[in-house]
Protein backbone atom coordinates (compact mmCIF):
# COMPACT_ATOMS: atom_id res chain seq x y z
CA UNK A 1 0.00 0.00 0.00
CA UNK A 2 3.05 2.31 0.79
CA UNK A 3 4.29 1.77 -2.54
CA UNK A 4 1.37 2.65 -4.35
CA UNK A 5 0.75 6.10 -2.22
CA UNK A 6 4.35 6.77 -3.57
CA UNK A 7 3.98 6.21 -7.47
CA UNK A 8 0.10 8.17 -6.84
CA UNK A 9 2.41 10.97 -5.42
CA UNK A 10 5.29 11.36 -8.01
CA UNK A 11 2.94 11.39 -10.53
CA UNK A 12 0.86 14.11 -9.49
CA UNK A 13 4.01 16.11 -9.15
CA UNK A 14 5.08 15.57 -12.40
CA UNK A 15 1.66 17.20 -13.45
CA UNK A 16 1.71 19.74 -11.29
CA UNK A 17 5.04 20.30 -12.06
CA UNK A 18 4.39 20.27 -15.97
CA UNK A 19 1.73 22.61 -15.58
CA UNK A 20 3.23 25.21 -13.57
CA UNK A 21 6.23 24.91 -16.37
CA UNK A 22 3.90 25.87 -18.98
CA UNK A 23 2.03 28.30 -17.07
CA UNK A 24 5.33 30.52 -15.80
CA UNK A 25 7.38 29.69 -19.43
CA UNK A 26 5.34 29.82 -22.32
CA UNK A 27 8.11 30.35 -24.38
CA UNK A 28 10.18 27.19 -22.99
CA UNK A 29 10.84 24.16 -25.33
CA UNK A 30 8.68 21.31 -24.29
CA UNK A 31 11.49 18.80 -25.23
CA UNK A 32 13.34 20.12 -22.57
CA UNK A 33 10.14 20.34 -19.66
CA UNK A 34 10.10 16.67 -20.63
CA UNK A 35 14.27 15.83 -20.24
CA UNK A 36 14.00 17.36 -17.15
CA UNK A 37 11.03 15.58 -15.63
CA UNK A 38 12.44 12.36 -16.33
CA UNK A 39 15.46 13.06 -14.64
CA UNK A 40 13.25 13.98 -11.48
CA UNK A 41 11.30 10.82 -12.05
CA UNK A 42 14.70 8.83 -12.17
CA UNK A 43 15.68 10.21 -9.03
CA UNK A 44 12.32 9.52 -7.60
CA UNK A 45 12.73 5.49 -8.42
CA UNK A 46 16.30 5.53 -6.74
CA UNK A 47 14.81 6.60 -3.39
CA UNK A 48 11.34 4.82 -3.71
CA UNK A 49 13.81 1.55 -4.43
CA UNK A 50 16.24 2.58 -1.21
CA UNK A 51 12.93 2.96 0.81
CA UNK A 52 11.59 -0.56 -0.83
CA UNK A 53 15.20 -2.34 0.69
CA UNK A 54 14.93 -0.66 3.96
CA UNK A 55 11.23 -1.74 4.41
CA UNK A 56 12.42 -5.55 3.28
CA UNK A 57 15.35 -5.29 5.80
CA UNK A 58 12.80 -4.60 8.81
CA UNK A 59 10.28 -7.03 7.69
CA UNK A 60 13.36 -9.87 7.52
CA UNK A 61 14.45 -8.52 10.98
CA UNK A 62 10.85 -8.91 11.67
CA UNK A 63 10.31 -12.19 11.20
CA UNK A 64 13.55 -13.18 13.24
CA UNK A 65 11.96 -12.36 15.55
CA UNK A 66 9.21 -14.02 15.19
CA UNK A 67 11.17 -17.28 14.50
CA UNK A 68 12.61 -16.70 17.81
CA UNK A 69 9.44 -15.92 19.64
CA UNK A 70 8.19 -18.95 17.99
CA UNK A 71 11.41 -21.14 19.71
CA UNK A 72 11.14 -20.09 22.95
CA UNK A 73 7.31 -20.87 22.74
CA UNK A 74 8.38 -24.39 22.36
CA UNK A 75 10.66 -24.73 24.58
CA UNK A 76 8.35 -23.72 27.36
CA UNK A 77 5.72 -25.85 25.94
CA UNK A 78 8.44 -28.71 26.14
CA UNK A 79 9.43 -27.80 29.76
CA UNK A 80 5.60 -27.47 30.66
CA UNK A 81 5.48 -31.51 28.78
CA UNK A 82 8.02 -32.37 31.47
CA UNK A 83 5.86 -30.93 34.29
CA UNK A 84 3.23 -32.98 33.35
CA UNK A 85 4.94 -36.35 33.50
CA UNK A 86 3.76 -39.69 35.60
CA UNK A 87 3.38 -38.62 39.01
CA UNK A 88 5.09 -42.03 40.12
CA UNK A 89 8.67 -40.74 38.55
CA UNK A 90 8.73 -38.04 41.29
CA UNK A 91 11.62 -39.21 44.12
CA UNK A 92 12.51 -42.75 41.75
CA UNK A 93 16.18 -43.44 42.01
CA UNK A 94 17.50 -46.07 40.06
CA UNK A 95 21.21 -47.31 41.00
CA UNK A 96 23.12 -50.29 40.32
CA UNK A 97 27.02 -52.05 39.75
CA UNK A 98 29.13 -54.06 37.84
CA UNK A 99 32.17 -56.17 38.55
CA UNK A 100 34.96 -57.73 36.68
CA UNK A 101 37.04 -60.53 38.70
CA UNK A 102 39.86 -62.63 37.99
CA UNK A 103 40.47 -65.29 41.22
CA UNK A 104 43.16 -67.66 41.98
CA UNK A 105 42.82 -70.25 44.19
CA UNK A 106 45.63 -72.68 45.36
CA UNK A 107 45.40 -75.21 48.87
CA UNK A 108 47.07 -78.26 49.69
CA UNK A 109 44.12 -80.20 49.50
CA UNK A 110 43.98 -83.52 46.88
CA UNK A 111 40.62 -82.10 45.56
CA UNK A 112 41.68 -78.48 44.77
CA UNK A 113 45.37 -77.68 44.02
CA UNK A 114 44.97 -74.64 42.00
CA UNK A 115 41.89 -73.48 40.70
CA UNK A 116 41.65 -70.09 37.83
CA UNK A 117 38.02 -68.74 37.68
CA UNK A 118 37.09 -65.67 35.99
CA UNK A 119 33.94 -64.17 37.64
CA UNK A 120 31.27 -60.96 37.42
CA UNK A 121 28.85 -59.20 39.52
CA UNK A 122 26.17 -57.66 38.30
CA UNK A 123 23.28 -55.67 40.42
CA UNK A 124 20.64 -52.83 39.46
CA UNK A 125 17.42 -51.97 41.31
CA UNK A 126 15.20 -48.94 41.95
CA UNK A 127 14.57 -46.93 45.07
CA UNK A 128 11.05 -45.05 45.68
CA UNK A 129 10.08 -42.62 48.16
CA UNK A 130 6.80 -40.89 49.15
CA UNK A 131 5.35 -38.84 51.91
CA UNK A 132 8.26 -36.69 52.34
CA UNK A 133 10.66 -39.62 52.39
CA UNK A 134 9.10 -41.50 54.97
CA UNK A 135 8.21 -44.68 53.07
CA UNK A 136 10.55 -46.07 50.77
CA UNK A 137 10.21 -49.40 48.66
CA UNK A 138 13.48 -50.73 46.53
CA UNK A 139 14.20 -53.66 45.12
CA UNK A 140 17.18 -55.05 43.22
CA UNK A 141 17.90 -57.72 41.11
CA UNK A 142 21.50 -59.26 40.97
CA UNK A 143 23.20 -62.23 39.25
CA UNK A 144 24.39 -65.55 41.80
CA UNK A 145 23.08 -68.53 42.41
CA UNK A 146 20.16 -70.20 44.55
CA UNK A 147 22.40 -72.62 46.80
CA UNK A 148 25.18 -69.64 47.96
CA UNK A 149 23.18 -66.84 49.47
CA UNK A 150 26.47 -65.46 50.78
CA UNK A 151 27.78 -64.59 46.80
CA UNK A 152 26.12 -62.81 43.91
CA UNK A 153 29.17 -64.17 41.87
CA UNK A 154 28.65 -65.95 38.60
CA UNK A 155 31.54 -67.73 36.49
CA UNK A 156 32.46 -68.04 33.29
CA UNK A 157 31.62 -71.21 32.47
CA UNK A 158 28.72 -73.47 30.55
CA UNK A 159 29.43 -73.67 27.67
CA UNK A 160 28.67 -69.88 27.17
CA UNK A 161 25.01 -70.82 28.38
CA UNK A 162 23.39 -67.52 29.67
CA UNK A 163 23.42 -66.64 33.12
CA UNK A 164 20.63 -66.16 35.57
CA UNK A 165 19.32 -63.15 37.26
CA UNK A 166 17.64 -63.30 40.77
CA UNK A 167 15.80 -60.93 43.25
CA UNK A 168 18.46 -59.91 45.64
CA UNK A 169 16.29 -57.27 47.57
CA UNK A 170 12.31 -56.73 47.75
CA UNK A 171 11.39 -54.45 50.81
CA UNK A 172 9.45 -51.65 52.22
CA UNK A 173 10.55 -48.83 55.04
CA UNK A 174 8.56 -47.17 56.84
CA UNK A 175 9.87 -44.18 59.05
CA UNK A 176 7.35 -42.11 60.61
CA UNK A 177 7.92 -38.31 61.21
CA UNK A 178 5.28 -38.32 64.42
CA UNK A 179 8.06 -40.92 65.84
CA UNK A 180 11.66 -39.52 65.18
CA UNK A 181 14.24 -42.42 65.38
CA UNK A 182 11.98 -45.59 64.32
CA UNK A 183 12.44 -47.42 61.08
CA UNK A 184 10.32 -50.14 60.20
CA UNK A 185 11.52 -52.76 57.53
CA UNK A 186 9.92 -55.80 55.95
CA UNK A 187 10.66 -58.50 52.81
CA UNK A 188 13.75 -59.29 51.80
CA UNK A 189 15.86 -56.76 52.97
CA UNK A 190 19.19 -55.33 53.52
CA UNK A 191 21.33 -55.93 56.85
CA UNK A 192 19.62 -54.14 59.53
CA UNK A 193 21.99 -54.85 62.17
CA UNK A 194 25.77 -53.42 63.25
CA UNK A 195 27.61 -56.41 62.19
CA UNK A 196 31.26 -57.64 60.70
CA UNK A 197 31.53 -60.55 58.10
CA UNK A 198 32.56 -62.47 61.16
CA UNK A 199 28.58 -63.31 61.26
CA UNK A 200 27.21 -62.10 57.92
CA UNK A 201 28.62 -62.18 54.31
CA UNK A 202 27.80 -58.53 53.00
CA UNK A 203 26.05 -60.01 50.04
CA UNK A 204 23.89 -61.32 52.52
CA UNK A 205 20.09 -60.16 52.30
CA UNK A 206 17.89 -61.98 54.63
CA UNK A 207 14.36 -62.50 54.47
CA UNK A 208 11.88 -61.35 57.25
CA UNK A 209 10.94 -58.39 59.58
CA UNK A 210 13.39 -55.47 61.16
CA UNK A 211 12.73 -52.60 63.90
CA UNK A 212 15.43 -50.02 64.53
CA UNK A 213 14.73 -47.29 67.36
CA UNK A 214 17.21 -44.74 68.15
CA UNK A 215 17.73 -41.74 70.12
CA UNK A 216 20.51 -39.11 71.19
CA UNK A 217 20.82 -38.21 74.65
CA UNK A 218 24.09 -35.84 75.79
CA UNK A 219 25.30 -36.50 72.13
CA UNK A 220 25.39 -40.56 72.50
CA UNK A 221 23.26 -42.08 70.20
CA UNK A 222 21.31 -45.21 72.18
CA UNK A 223 19.67 -47.78 69.50
CA UNK A 224 17.94 -51.17 69.65
CA UNK A 225 17.32 -53.18 66.94
CA UNK A 226 14.98 -56.48 66.69
CA UNK A 227 14.69 -58.77 63.61
CA UNK A 228 12.63 -61.56 62.90
CA UNK A 229 14.14 -63.49 60.31
CA UNK A 230 12.94 -66.16 58.41
CA UNK A 231 15.40 -68.82 56.89
CA UNK A 232 12.43 -71.40 56.15
CA UNK A 233 8.92 -72.15 55.84
CA UNK A 234 8.31 -75.30 57.51
CA UNK A 235 4.93 -77.48 57.94
CA UNK A 236 3.15 -77.76 61.47
CA UNK A 237 4.84 -74.62 62.68
CA UNK A 238 8.40 -75.15 62.29
CA UNK A 239 9.85 -73.10 60.70
CA UNK A 240 13.32 -71.65 60.95
CA UNK A 241 13.79 -68.66 62.53
CA UNK A 242 16.14 -66.38 63.48
CA UNK A 243 15.49 -64.40 66.21
CA UNK A 244 18.02 -61.10 66.82
CA UNK A 245 18.38 -58.64 69.70
CA UNK A 246 20.30 -55.72 69.74
CA UNK A 247 21.46 -52.63 71.84
CA UNK A 248 24.46 -50.35 71.40
CA UNK A 249 25.85 -47.11 71.29
CA UNK A 250 27.10 -44.49 69.09
CA UNK A 251 29.34 -41.62 70.86
CA UNK A 252 31.80 -39.27 69.90
CA UNK A 253 35.70 -39.78 71.18
CA UNK A 254 38.49 -36.93 71.81
CA UNK A 255 40.12 -35.66 68.84
CA UNK A 256 36.70 -36.22 67.17
CA UNK A 257 36.89 -39.87 66.67
CA UNK A 258 33.59 -41.89 66.83
CA UNK A 259 33.07 -45.05 68.60
CA UNK A 260 30.13 -47.84 68.07
CA UNK A 261 29.98 -50.15 70.42
CA UNK A 262 27.22 -53.21 69.87
CA UNK A 263 25.80 -56.31 72.05
CA UNK A 264 23.54 -58.85 69.81
CA UNK A 265 21.48 -61.87 70.69
CA UNK A 266 21.27 -64.47 67.93
CA UNK A 267 18.33 -66.81 68.43
CA UNK A 268 17.51 -69.75 66.16
CA UNK A 269 14.68 -71.66 66.35
CA UNK A 270 14.40 -75.48 64.34
CA UNK A 271 17.60 -74.62 63.01
CA UNK A 272 18.15 -78.19 62.48
CA UNK A 273 14.97 -78.34 60.05
CA UNK A 274 17.55 -76.23 57.46
CA UNK A 275 19.11 -79.39 56.91
CA UNK A 276 22.56 -77.96 57.18
CA UNK A 277 25.17 -81.33 57.08
CA UNK A 278 28.00 -78.83 56.63
CA UNK A 279 30.82 -78.84 59.04
CA UNK A 280 28.63 -81.64 60.66
CA UNK A 281 26.68 -78.90 62.34
CA UNK A 282 22.92 -79.44 62.09
CA UNK A 283 21.64 -78.22 65.23
CA UNK A 284 19.88 -75.17 66.94
CA UNK A 285 22.21 -72.72 67.94
CA UNK A 286 22.06 -69.51 70.28
CA UNK A 287 25.19 -66.62 69.59
CA UNK A 288 26.03 -64.21 71.77
CA UNK A 289 28.45 -61.05 69.72
CA UNK A 290 30.30 -58.52 71.03
CA UNK A 291 31.19 -55.86 68.65
CA UNK A 292 33.27 -52.68 68.74
CA UNK A 293 34.19 -50.24 65.80
CA UNK A 294 35.99 -46.96 66.36
CA UNK A 295 36.73 -44.28 63.26
CA UNK A 296 39.07 -41.39 63.25
CA UNK A 297 41.68 -39.03 61.68
CA UNK A 298 45.24 -39.60 61.52
CA UNK A 299 48.05 -39.07 59.47
CA UNK A 300 45.05 -36.80 57.29
CA UNK A 301 43.52 -39.81 56.48
CA UNK A 302 40.33 -41.54 57.86
CA UNK A 303 41.01 -45.08 59.53
CA UNK A 304 38.83 -47.40 60.77
CA UNK A 305 39.30 -50.30 63.40
CA UNK A 306 37.37 -53.25 64.59
CA UNK A 307 37.07 -55.95 67.28
CA UNK A 308 34.27 -58.75 66.84
CA UNK A 309 33.56 -62.16 69.09
CA UNK A 310 31.40 -64.39 68.82
CA UNK A 311 30.50 -67.18 71.68
CA UNK A 312 27.83 -70.37 70.63
CA UNK A 313 26.29 -71.43 73.70
CA UNK A 314 24.56 -74.45 71.87
CA UNK A 315 27.26 -76.20 70.88
CA UNK A 316 26.61 -80.29 71.18
CA UNK A 317 28.75 -81.74 68.50
CA UNK A 318 29.10 -84.81 68.76
CA UNK A 319 32.76 -85.23 66.97
CA UNK A 320 34.90 -85.06 70.14
CA UNK A 321 37.24 -82.50 67.81
CA UNK A 322 34.95 -79.80 68.05
CA UNK A 323 32.83 -80.39 70.99
CA UNK A 324 34.11 -77.18 72.56
CA UNK A 325 34.62 -75.12 69.16
CA UNK A 326 32.37 -72.73 69.92
CA UNK A 327 34.09 -69.30 69.75
CA UNK A 328 35.32 -66.96 67.13
CA UNK A 329 37.02 -63.41 66.75
CA UNK A 330 38.24 -60.84 64.39
CA UNK A 331 40.18 -58.02 64.08
CA UNK A 332 41.01 -55.51 61.40
CA UNK A 333 42.21 -51.62 59.98
CA UNK A 334 41.42 -49.93 57.33
CA UNK A 335 42.64 -46.75 56.03
CA UNK A 336 41.56 -44.51 53.48
CA UNK A 337 38.20 -44.20 51.55
CA UNK A 338 36.77 -44.35 47.93
CA UNK A 339 34.15 -41.32 47.08
CA UNK A 340 36.15 -39.97 44.08
CA UNK A 341 38.87 -39.94 41.33
CA UNK A 342 42.45 -40.79 43.42
CA UNK A 343 41.17 -42.36 46.36
CA UNK A 344 42.55 -45.44 47.84
CA UNK A 345 42.06 -47.59 50.51
CA UNK A 346 43.83 -50.75 52.27
CA UNK A 347 43.22 -52.98 54.86
CA UNK A 348 43.88 -55.70 57.25
CA UNK A 349 41.91 -58.67 58.95
CA UNK A 350 43.00 -61.46 60.97
CA UNK A 351 40.10 -64.26 61.73
CA UNK A 352 39.98 -66.80 63.91
CA UNK A 353 36.38 -68.86 63.60
CA UNK A 354 35.82 -72.54 65.34
CA UNK A 355 33.69 -75.00 63.87
CA UNK A 356 30.58 -74.10 65.93
CA UNK A 357 30.73 -71.00 66.38
CA UNK A 358 28.27 -69.55 64.15
CA UNK A 359 26.63 -70.86 60.87
CA UNK A 360 28.89 -71.13 57.86
CA UNK A 361 25.85 -70.57 55.31
CA UNK A 362 25.87 -66.77 56.80
CA UNK A 363 29.53 -65.59 57.10
CA UNK A 364 32.64 -64.61 54.41
CA UNK A 365 32.47 -67.07 51.51
CA UNK A 366 35.62 -66.02 50.23
CA UNK A 367 37.48 -66.47 53.54
CA UNK A 368 35.54 -69.80 53.47
CA UNK A 369 33.48 -70.69 56.50
CA UNK A 370 34.68 -72.01 59.34
CA UNK A 371 36.91 -74.15 61.27
CA UNK A 372 39.66 -71.86 59.91
CA UNK A 373 42.07 -68.92 60.93
CA UNK A 374 44.09 -66.14 58.57
CA UNK A 375 44.60 -63.51 57.32
CA UNK A 376 42.70 -61.06 54.91
CA UNK A 377 44.63 -57.90 52.84
CA UNK A 378 42.92 -55.64 50.54
CA UNK A 379 43.38 -52.50 48.23
CA UNK A 380 41.34 -50.59 46.27
CA UNK A 381 42.53 -47.38 44.06
CA UNK A 382 39.63 -45.07 42.20
CA UNK A 383 40.60 -44.96 38.57
CA UNK A 384 37.64 -42.82 38.30
CA UNK A 385 34.73 -41.47 40.04
CA UNK A 386 32.78 -44.56 38.98
CA UNK A 387 35.67 -46.89 38.50
CA UNK A 388 37.76 -48.99 41.13
CA UNK A 389 40.26 -51.44 40.80
CA UNK A 390 41.37 -53.39 43.82
CA UNK A 391 42.86 -56.69 45.66
CA UNK A 392 42.44 -59.02 47.93
CA UNK A 393 44.67 -62.12 48.93
CA UNK A 394 43.58 -64.47 51.61
CA UNK A 395 45.89 -66.57 53.61
CA UNK A 396 43.77 -69.34 55.72
CA UNK A 397 44.32 -72.78 57.27
CA UNK A 398 41.91 -75.07 59.61
CA UNK A 399 42.04 -74.67 63.35
CA UNK A 400 41.71 -78.71 63.16
CA UNK A 401 42.78 -80.64 60.39
CA UNK A 402 44.47 -83.97 60.34
CA UNK A 403 48.13 -82.85 59.15
CA UNK A 404 49.28 -79.60 57.54
CA UNK A 405 46.57 -77.34 54.83
CA UNK A 406 47.40 -74.16 53.86
CA UNK A 407 44.83 -72.47 51.47
CA UNK A 408 45.84 -69.08 49.20
CA UNK A 409 43.05 -66.87 47.76
CA UNK A 410 44.22 -64.14 45.45
CA UNK A 411 41.42 -61.68 44.03
CA UNK A 412 41.70 -59.08 41.11
CA UNK A 413 38.26 -56.58 40.68
CA UNK A 414 37.44 -53.91 38.29
CA UNK A 415 33.91 -52.27 39.51
CA UNK A 416 31.80 -49.41 38.08
CA UNK A 417 28.98 -47.88 39.69
CA UNK A 418 26.02 -46.28 37.42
Amino acid sequence: MMKHRLVLSVVLLAFGVVAQGVADEPDRDVSALIKELTARLEAQDRKISQLEGKLTDDALQAARHEEIAKIMSEMRADASQRGAMPKWLDDLKFFGDLRLRFEHHSADNVQLRERNRYRFRLRFGFIKTWLDKQLEVGFRLASGNNTSPQSTNQTFTGGFGKKSIWIDRAYAKYSPNAVPGLTVIGGKIPNVLEHTDLIFDSDLNPEGLGVMYHRELCKIDFFGTFAHLLAREGRGGHDTVLNVYQGGIRAPLPCGAKATVAATWYDFENYEDLGVAANSWNRSTRMMNLLAKVKFKALGLPWQVYVDWVHNSMDHDPDPRFSNSDDGYAFGVKVGTNKKQGDWSAGYQYKYIEMNATPAMLNDSDFGGTNLKGHVFKAKYSVTDFLTAGGAVFLTRPIEATGDRNDFLFQFDLAWKF
